[in-house]
């Protein structure tokens, strides 16, 4: 698989914070999905072109983080430190692997999560 994302995922990995430096100042902030609380942001992964939220979502999901990736950013309440994004958790927690141990696994999760998340939009991807 390519490097190349595809057009899907050029928008599912990019998020403009504005009055943020990056995604990296999100790190602590609470992660509201759709349906409530899906976890804190343990750290973040802002490369050109590939924003990812790496969420600890406590015992619900126990022993992995959820990559969520930036295009799905609805909202950044800085004083709440909170951010919402536009899906649930059932959707986050189906939502492929995080991979990057080699260029070519992370290639392949985001051609799967572009994938997952279609090319239609997130929001109608995401109606249950």
């Amino acid at each position: 698989m390519s490097g190349t994302p595809s057009p899907p995922a050029r928008w599912l990995f990019h998020y403009e914070l504005e009055e943020f430096p990056g995604l990296g100042s999100l790190t602590t902030y609470t992660v509201q999905a759709e349906d409530g609380r899906l976890g804190t942001i343990l750290r973040t992964v802002d490369a050109p072109g590939t924003g990812l939220l790496m969420v600890n979502t406590g015992p619900w999901i126990f022993g992995r983080l959820l990559a969520v990736p930036a295009g799905l950013i609805t909202e950044v309440d800085r004083d709440a430190g909170t951010v919402r994004v536009a899906a649930t958790k059932r959707h986050l927690r189906r939502a492929p692997d995080y991979r990057a141990d080699t260029p070519e696994a992370f290639a392949d999760y985001r051609t799967k999560t572009a994938d997952y998340f279609g090319p239609l939009g997130v929001t109608q991807r995401l109606t249950p």
